[in-house]
């Protein structure tokens, strides 16, 4: 007999526990790991406290096991208390755990007591698991104090909810906003990494069987370029070989391109125009913000997009209207609707899901009825969904079907299927109904 406790300390036979209260074990279980977390990263504070040091030269640092302390990775500084250095071992024994990650929970701990107070206090509530506030302080360790505090401010609200990929974009944005010359520093290190590199053998024992590694590192729009261009080859490849599967007919393509530049005096075939969603703000005397938002990868200096757009064809689609609400009785929405929820929602509006509206499917929220009443596809009754969420919410199974509501704010209101609610604020996060 498996027996537990709850958290008044009274037993628990989890044999005996039906689907719900399974659930409520499950609940009582993470409120006492949390609260067991909690208290280790109070202990971690206060061992910083404990330990101050007021020269640099004998600060605690990544570097130290290494026996290097000129190393600059401190786990201090920049509105944060030097600790001295190697006071992290004393910790890391007591906790059986090493160096290296005592001094990462001692800098964790560092960054949200002095540079994340909007986060901490969410922690101290126990709103947020000290595994997660550990995450957004380990992505805001390297900004400047004015870039944390805009993390803080803008991630405290949903800190309980973030992923890596909205937390890494927010610390990016910040960075550019803030640290803007860091930011155009990093951009130009990042060019220097790019590189054409062949490896020839298999990726198994490093036999060449006639099977090469190719890896590219460059510019993203000529890189999207490109595999677009093979992506469209390789399509046109499927007549003449449709016995080659795309992923084959995808190299053939390769072959095939570099043909057509041959033939052209090596010079590239023609192909259409990148397609990129671009998000610039300008003011009203037309200067353009230093930092834009390019879709589906995050924030960019305007001078790198201007050099994107530097000797290319650009073609500006019209500004759509996000108040158009005329509904139209075809089941596929047409072009100048689909866009304008894409816009409206940004990714996918099923709990935490973050994968970009533009590579969902839109889902009638009502479904659509071929013979029923005229005008059911129209922009409050489409929501973007990705397969596998679509597919959650269109399941005939009960007990795995998940349904949702779009309000008059814009809000999903989601329930599942053991009744759990969920509130989806598009661009913002997910939240309980409270």
């Amino acid at each position: 007999m498996l027996t537990e406790t709850d958290l008044a300390g009274g037993p628990v036979r989890v044999d005996d526990l039906d689907r719900s209260s399974v659930l409520w074990l499950a609940e009582q279980a993470k409120a006492r790991e949390a609260a067991a977390a909690l208290a280790v990263l109070h202990a971690a504070i206060r061992w910083c406290e404990t330990n101050p040091v007021e020269d640099p030269k004998w600060a605690a640092g990544f570097g130290e096991v290494g026996a290097d302390l000129d190393c600059p990775e401190r786990i201090g500084g920049d509105g944060r208390p030097l600790v001295a250095a190697f006071s992290a071992e004393p910790l890391a024994v007591a906790m059986a755990i090493s160096t290296t990650s005592a001094l990462t929970l001692m800098a964790d701990a560092l960054e949200l007591a002095h540079r994340l107070p909007r986060v901490m206090a969410r922690v101290e509530a126990l709103e947020v698991p000290v595994w997660r506030a550990r995450s957004i302080a380990q992505a805001t360790s390297g900004l400047s104090p004015d870039a944390a505090a805009y993390v803080d401010a803008e991630i405290a609200a949903r800190a309980h909810r973030v992923g890596p990929v909205v937390l890494a974009r927010l610390v990016e944005t910040a960075r550019a906003r803030y640290d803007t010359d860091a930011h155009e520093e990093a951009e130009e290190a990042a060019r220097e990494s790019w590189d054409v590199t062949l490896t020839h053998g298999d990726g198994r024992d490093q036999r060449w069987l006639g099977t090469s590694w190719m890896q590219i590192t460059g510019d993203s729009a000529t890189l999207a370029d490109l595999q677009d261009l093979v992506g469209r080859v390789a399509h046109d490849l499927l007549a003449t070989h449709p016995d080659l599967s795309l992923p084959r007919r995808r190299v053939l393509a390769l072959q095939v391109i570099v043909d057509r530049a041959r033939a052209h005096g090596d010079a590239p075939a023609p192909g259409r125009p990148y397609k990129a969603y671009v998000h610039l703000t300008a003011t009203l005397e037309g200067d353009i913000a230093p930092l834009g938002r390019v879709e589906d990868l995050g924030p960019a200096t305007s001078a790198l997009i201007r050099d994107w757009l530097s000797g290319s064809r650009v073609t500006v689609t019209p500004v759509l209207d996000p108040d158009r609400g005329d509904p139209v009785d075809a089941h596929d929405p047409p072009e100048w609707m689909r866009e304008q929820v894409i816009h409206r929602d940004q990714h996918c509006v099923f709990p935490d899901c973050r994968r970009p509206a533009r590579r969902c499917d839109l889902d009638h929220i009502d479904p659509y009825d071929p013979l029923g009443p005229p005008g059911q596809t129209r922009p409050e009754n489409l929501a973007p969904l990705c397969r596998r969420h679509h597919r959650a919410k269109t399941t005939t199974d009960p007990t795995r079907q998940w349904r949702y509501r779009r309000t008059a704010h814009g809000h999903y209101t989601w329930t599942g299927p053991e009744e759990q609610r969920l509130v989806v604020v598009p661009g913002v996060g997910t939240y309980s109904p409270a």
